[in-house]
């Protein structure tokens, strides 16, 4: 137990973020960090709150209250096995202190479990403050007494544990029948075209959404009839016991609960046991000889650059290359229009380009103000989703000190960080606005006025994310997924990003509705809007920006 316990206090200082260096780093990190509380946390788990309070609402005349609170757990449990298995899989088999700890007398359980531990209690605060917010709103619905708010409490701490012990099964299994190939990227390659024949499947089953009659799910809903429930209940046994002990004051759903969560934990420890060496050893060896072979064939192909082109095409294939930034950063650029057909789709809306063509020409200015405020508010969050400028600098890792003693200004490196973000976002995002516009007939030069207005606003947040990473990057990290899962930067770019779109877009909204200016002033007022942005963020990098790296302590 004493092992366990202080390799899991490694493990998760280990994965931590650094402390700031200075004052004046300590002051911004604490602003940021209560910009993304008010603007991303406590906005999510109160509307998560919100929707569980209104379904128990119309649930509970039909004898089915706990329907919707057991539905956002599935929810929430296949996002956490979704997002957890790459920093499961990392975290197990390619982190750094793997070689360390081989030699060590540890057991096999032993080191998966406090890995497994570390990385429980840094993934998942997000989830344990939506599992609260869905419990309040549950509880505040139907009035639940203390016994219940006791009971829920053993859950909201314990929910996470069957979703990522899913992750870690998957991934010992896959490195054990798969313990021939010891190359890393292969590996992980695999994972990407795993996760790319999901989002097949994702996009196959959209086309079922446009028939979705709300009614009649409400009515499955309450009978617990659902296909999907049936499912997840096999999946997540612990689900419904979990809700049914707070939900009906069941002490023996909540002996259940923990029963059939131990068992969980109980095979989980035997397979790493069992499995976990098998696949692990012989990793950091092979790496190291791919690695080899890798620099020996760049150097043959090394010619001479422009120092900043240089540097661009450096960050672009070590972007694509790499597959944990190239799903999480890249891929995401290009796929984003599937989650936008299946709001459609949800909405019952007719996405024929005949329907589109004629509603863009229907010379109501709402719905020209609709794809202005669209084109912006895409551009926006694509830009801050992608993570592309948040973590430009913590991506240099150990190398960091490379930023510093190569012959190119530190404003010229920083131009080229935001230039890769900035690039990818166009390519993704510009491929699907150019498609669309040409699709429903939008003239030339309304199409160059949205692309304009898609562009402030990609280098907008471009900028300012690089900006932000620049305060404090995380530049120690064991793997790829470290510095994207466990960088608190992304998160807060993302919150000013959203409340930057909410100003703009909503402000933007309101101001055209109630004045009686034309859609050209309008359009004006926005480009003026982001270009000032633009201006403020580029004289912020080049005063605080480039101190920032200067003053960097090196790793």
């Amino acid at each position: 137990m004493n092992s366990y316990i202080s390799l899991v206090k490694v493990f998760m200082k280990a994965i931590s973020m650094s402390e700031a260096q200075d004052k004046r780093r300590k002051v911004m990190i604490v602003l940021l960090s209560l910009f993304a509380v008010f603007g991303i946390l406590l906005p999510v788990t109160f509307v998560s709150g919100l929707i569980v309070k209104l379904m128990t609402d119309t649930l509970t005349p039909l004898n089915a209250g706990s329907m919707g609170i057991e539905l956002m757990f599935y929810i929430v449990s296949l996002f956490t096995v979704i997002f957890g298995i790459n920093v499961i899989f990392n975290e197990f088999y390619f982190s750094n202190d793997i070689e360390y700890l081989l030699p060590l007398p540890l057991r096999p359980f032993q080191i998966v479990a406090s890995k497994f531990t570390a990385a429980f209690i840094n993934e998942n605060m997000m989830q344990f403050m939506l599992v609260l917010a869905c419990v309040v709103g549950f509880g505040i619905s139907t009035k639940m007494s203390v016994i219940s708010w006791l009971y829920a409490l053993v859950g909201i701490v314990t929910m996470p544990i069957v979703p990522l012990i899913y992750c870690a099964i998957i991934s010992m299994v896959l490195m054990y029948f798969t313990r021939v190939i010891k190359d890393k990227e292969i590996i992980q390659k695999i994972s990407v075209l795993l996760i790319f024949i999901m989002l097949l499947g994702v996009v196959g089953s959209i086309s079922t959404l446009q028939d979705l009659d709300l009614e009649h799910y409400v009515e499955a809903l309450a009978t617990g009839n659902q296909g999907f429930f049936k499912v997840m209940r096999v999946i997540f046994p612990t689900m419904p016991l979990f809700v049914n002990s707070f939900a009906n004051q069941s002490i023996g759903s909540l002996l259940l609960y923990i029963l059939v969560t131990v068992i969980y934990i109980a095979v989980f420890l035997f397979l790493g046991e069992k499995l976990y060496l098998d696949g692990v050893i012989g990793l950091s060896a092979a790496s190291t000889k791919s690695h080899h072979r890798s620099v020996e064939k760049m150097l043959k192909r090394t010619k001479k650059q422009n120092p900043a082109v240089a540097l661009f095409w450096k960050e672009v294939k070590m972007l694509v290359r790499t597959p944990a930034f190239f799903i999480n950063c890249v891929s995401l650029n290009y796929v984003w229009p599937v989650f936008v057909y299946a709001v459609a789709k949800m909405q019952q809306f007719d996405t024929s380009i005949e329907n589109l063509r004629r509603v863009y020409h229907s010379g109501n200015y709402k719905v020209t103000l609709f794809v202005v405020l669209l084109v912006v508010g895409i551009s926006l969050l694509m830009t801050a989703v992608n993570s592309l400028g948040s973590n430009a600098i913590s991506r240099e890792g150990k190398y960091f000190q490379f930023m510093k003693y190569v012959p190119v200004s530190y404003f010229t490196q920083w131009h080229v960080k935001a230039a890769v973000s900035i690039f990818f976002t166009i390519t993704g995002v510009w491929l699907y606005f150019v498609i669309g516009f040409i699709a429903v007939g939008a003239s030339v030069g309304d199409i160059i006025v949205y692309l304009v207005l898609s562009l402030l606003s990609i280098t907008f947040v471009s900028y300012m994310g690089v900006l932000i990473d620049s305060i404090q990057p995380k530049l120690i990290w064991d793997d790829e997924m470290s510095v994207l899962r466990e960088n608190y930067n992304t998160f807060f770019a993302m919150a000013i990003t959203i409340f930057f779109t909410a100003v703009v877009c909503g402000g933007g909204f309101f101001l055209f509705v109630k004045s009686s200016m034309s859609m050209a002033t309008f359009i004006t007022i926005l480009l003026l809007v982001l270009g000032i942005s633009n201006i403020v963020i580029l004289l912020m990098t080049k005063k605080s920006g480039v101190r920032n790296i200067a003053e960097q302590e090196e790793t």
